[in-house]
């Protein structure tokens, strides 16, 4: 059985269409465990409806402390033989349990990683492992290769045996505890398999009100420690701290991304930004191997240019043109 867990808070618009996605799986020995985390709308009392209407779903309430609490309840109150977590603002497709489940008993592994598609400003992103196999744990370049593509950082394109979970979610961050649990799980993996499939529907709210776009004001220090994690993992197992250049250019990409995020972020004004991205600066100063860092997209390299020449004023400049730009998109696509 396939213990999926699901934290639920302020998700009564988008909580039922996130469970009719999970009882209408192909893989029908499923228990869909509801974690009520101190929600203050009606997500209960909707919860209890979709209970009443599949005997496969169970709900559990808690105080309000916290998605990482709500999953680690989950994590106790599962019975299955493998775990999966799903967000109450995002939906599966019918067939994610099955393709998981399939990929794991053909190959014997301990993990399976799938695609998913990244619902963001009306675009549907696709992302995906470069192919379906099987990997080694220790073959460090594509692990390394699966971080530096993201599909590490999260949980919930993930089926995980639950007999091997014995860690639990952080509950003192709210950003990069999610890798820090997968991690710790990796470390008693012998077997990892990819999918090469968008089985999730991941989606990051148009009006940024989502856990994922909320800014975050310590950010950027958790970047940092998330970094000396995973380097230290690298020590750990793979003899040497030395990636290539990939946790920095993972670390560059979490700046400019946050960079980004500053044209939306209304309750700052044009100079206080500017500021922020000074701030950034400083921080950026304290990486090593800038010669080996790599940026992919467009406006990440046009942002990186003016940003690495300390020009703040032409960066907030390509960084409000790039948001002009989003929202004009978006609202085209609404219409």
């Amino acid at each position: 059985m396939i213990s999926i867990i699901v934290p639920v808070y302020r998700s009564e618009s988008t909580l039922r269409r996130c469970v009719e996605s999970l009882t209408a799986q192909t893989y029908v020995e499923i228990e869909i465990i509801l974690v009520i985390d101190g929600s203050p709308d009606g997500s209960g009392e909707l919860a209890e409806e979709l209970a009443a209407e599949d005997a496969r779903i169970r709900v559990i309430y808690q105080e309000n402390q916290g998605v990482s609490v709500a999953r680690n309840t989950g994590i106790e109150a599962a019975r299955g033989d493998y775990v999966l977590f799903v967000d109450s603002d995002d939906y599966v497709a019918e067939t994610l349990c099955e393709k998981m489940w399939l990929a794991i008993a053909e190959y014997n592994a301990d993990l399976a990683v799938c695609g998913f598609h990244h619902l963001y400003f009306g675009r549907d992103v696709v992302k995906v492992p470069e192919e379906s196999l099987c990997i080694v744990r220790k073959e460090k370049e594509k692990i390394l290769s699966l971080y530096e593509k993201q599909f590490l950082n999260m949980p919930w394109n993930k089926l995980f045996r639950r007999e091997m979970i014995t860690g639990r979610f952080r509950t003192d961050m709210d950003l990069g505890e999610d890798l820090l649990f997968n991690m710790s799980y990796l470390e008693g993996c012998k077997q990892i398999v990819t999918l090469a499939e968008p089985l999730v529907f991941y989606i990051q709210d148009d009006r940024g009100t989502t856990l994922s776009t909320k800014r975050r004001e310590n950010r950027m220090e958790n970047a940092f420690y998330l970094y000396e994690q995973m380097r230290e993992y690298c020590e750990r197992f793979y003899g040497e701290r030395q990636t290539g250049g990939i946790l920095e250019s993972r670390l560059v990409e979490e700046f400019l991304d946050e960079m980004e995020g500053l044209a939306f972020a209304s309750d700052l004004k044009f100079g206080e930004k500017r500021s922020v991205i000074r701030s950034y600066y400083t921080g950026y100063c304290r990486l090593e191997n800038k010669n080996d860092i790599f940026v992919n997209l467009l406006d990440y390299k046009i942002i990186r240019f003016f940003f690495e020449k300390k020009c703040f004023f032409l960066t907030l400049c390509m960084v409000e043109l790039r948001g002009l730009v989003v929202k004009a998109v978006w609202s085209w696509r609404r219409k």
